[in-house]
């Protein structure tokens, strides 16, 4: 088994997605991005929990640190958009910046988002692929037992320690009382 993985391992299946930035309209005078431009381009393996960006060009134009960006991707089924809303100070060069990409159980991206932190003395960009994992389950049917009287029976609450050894307590009382009447003739 584990031979064959490693003979399959070259031929895994990777996958890209592209993901494309635009401005949000606002109420002012902003300038606003006609349509969706490419941000990132990463290549992922589902089975793996971080991909590879392939080519990354960060939004330029004459963005305040205030206006706002939608980050994320297009459904190619619906062609909805799939993503978050950050503000144009994210891409920053202070920031590091980590896109998170969520993928089905098939390997295909549903979710993107975006995390920024203080930039280090490490990649200016990462990827992280979180693959969509099952919750926990409700117990349905589970049986019903019933004592003889038709009453759900329930557990008899737990004794403590002078109820579980009186009768150690009542002994010892008891040779007390015998030996300490032997003394006084």
């Amino acid at each position: 088994m584990l031979f064959a993985r490693l003979l399959l391992l070259p031929f895994a299946v990777a996958s890209t997605v592209t993901l494309y930035v635009s401005s949000v309209p606002a109420s002012g005078g902003t300038e606003v991005v006609p349509s969706a431009i490419p941000l990132a381009h990463i290549d992922y393996d589902a089975n793996q929990s971080v991909g590879t960006i392939v080519s990354y060009t960060p939004p330029t134009g004459s963005y305040s640190e205030d206006q706002l960006l939608r980050i994320g991707l297009t459904d190619p089924k619906t062609g909805s958009w799939r993503g978050i809303v950050t503000s144009a100070a994210s891409f920053a060069d202070q920031y590091h910046k980590k896109f998170v990409v969520h993928v089905d159980e098939q390997g295909a991206p549903y979710h993107v988002g975006l995390g920024t932190s203080a930039n280090s003395a490490g990649k200016d960009v990462e990827v992280e692929i979180v693959k969509r994992s099952t919750g926990p389950k409700p117990v349905l049917n589970k049986p019903i037992v019933l004592n003889a009287e038709g009453k759900l029976e329930e557990k008899e609450p737990e004794k403590t320690l002078l109820q579980k050894y009186w009768w150690v307590l009542a002994l010892f009382v008891v040779l007390q009382l015998v030996q300490g009447g032997g003394d006084d003739k």
